[in-house]
């Protein structure tokens, strides 16, 4: 038996086989499609689009608590992954630290970003930011993706601004609308369309006029990974639970040709010869000196520090009520 089921995700060279043909999920006709987020994450959510799709995992989060109007559920596949210490910006020229956000203001897509739970996570556990004292800026609508009441003890004021989030923050940072930015995107001077006269001036670009408020953010983040075991998961893959209730082997087999995707990868990195980078070798064993064989593993077993830690974060942020039991949040047969 074949069944025909349709996939939202991103052609990521780890999804590449599914894409390609060189994975096929037993008893599966997998038809591919790719929308840039967040349209993909809106299309699943509002309108249950597609039969399985990559998505956010701050809105599968603080999906969770309405099931009903959200009729999907997870697997433990994580297909992006980012350390974030390197997307929070500053004025080019500010010495402010990370540590020293108390009464700032600071910049945010929305508040359910997962790139903005595990940054506001990381500030006030390790760096030991008091949350409740920022004003948080977000420049797109919560009711955007899933619709979360924000607890009063957070000052968020939604500042929307138009154009894209990476152009808003630039402004924003340049007039002092924000000390700094909890970026999802890197911020540089591709932003700054239709200001490229002020670069052929030798005026400032988006790059100069912005800078990472960690210099050396690549150290600071393998720190992070030593300290914490943590390469922090960005999105999920999620099932339409009808398919999941007619088909409830789906599931698994879904599962199984993400691995199967994701090792077919990770055998690539043998052979650097077909990377455009100079340096391939090096940075595939300094990859592998900081983060092991396989960083991008899928699973509970290994991921199970790194999603109860967003949990905890989104519980203290007020995305979601309480932790979740890990059988409430993904299809009980993938976790075994």
């Amino acid at each position: 038996m074949t069944i025909d089921l349709t996939l939202a995700c991103t052609r990521y060279d780890w999804t590449r086989p599914l894409w390609d043909g060189d994975v096929s999920p037993e008893g599966i006709d997998l038809h591919l499609v790719d929308y840039h987020n967040p349209e993909r994450f809106a299309r699943m959510i509002e309108y249950g689009e597609f039969d399985a799709c990559e998505l956010s995992l701050g809105s599968y989060l603080a999906s969770r608590s309405d099931p009903e109007d959200y009729p999907f559920t997870a697997i433990p596949v994580f297909p992006y992954r980012k350390f974030r210490h390197s997307f929070i910006y500053r004025r080019a020229g500010d010495d402010i630290s990370l540590s020293e956000l108390d009464g700032t203001d600071v910049g945010l897509i929305h508040w359910q970003t997962t790139t903005g739970i595990w940054q506001r996570g990381i500030a006030a556990e390790h760096y030991g930011v008091d949350l409740e004292s920022i004003t948080w800026h977000t420049v797109k609508a919560e009711s955007d993706i899933v619709p979360i009441e924000i607890p009063d003890r957070f000052d968020v004021v939604h500042d929307h601004r138009d154009g894209g989030t990476t152009e808003a923050f630039v402004t924003m940072l340049e007039s002092g609308g924000i000390d700094v930015a909890f970026s999802t995107s890197p911020l540089g001077s591709r932003v700054l369309e239709g200001r490229h006269d002020e670069t052929e001036r030798g005026g400032a670009t988006a790059t100069d006029a912005v800078e990472r408020v960690f210099e050396d953010s690549m150290a600071v983040e393998a720190d992070y990974y030593r300290e914490t075991g943590i390469f922090p998961p960005m999105h999920t893959v999620v099932i339409d639970d009808d398919v999941l209730d007619s088909y409830p082997w789906v599931a698994n087999k879904l599962y199984e040709a993400f691995e199967e995707s994701l090792q077919l990868c990770m055998d690539r990195l043998t052979k650097p010869r077909w990377f455009p980078l100079a340096w391939a070798n090096q940075h595939l064993e300094h990859q592998r000196s900081v983060l092991g064989e396989n960083p991008w593993a899928y699973g509970l077993a290994e991921n199970r520090t790194a999603l109860e830690t967003l949990q905890r974060y989104a519980s203290e942020q007020g995305i979601i009520p309480a932790p979740y039991a890990f059988d409430d949040l993904f299809v009980e047969s993938t976790l075994r």
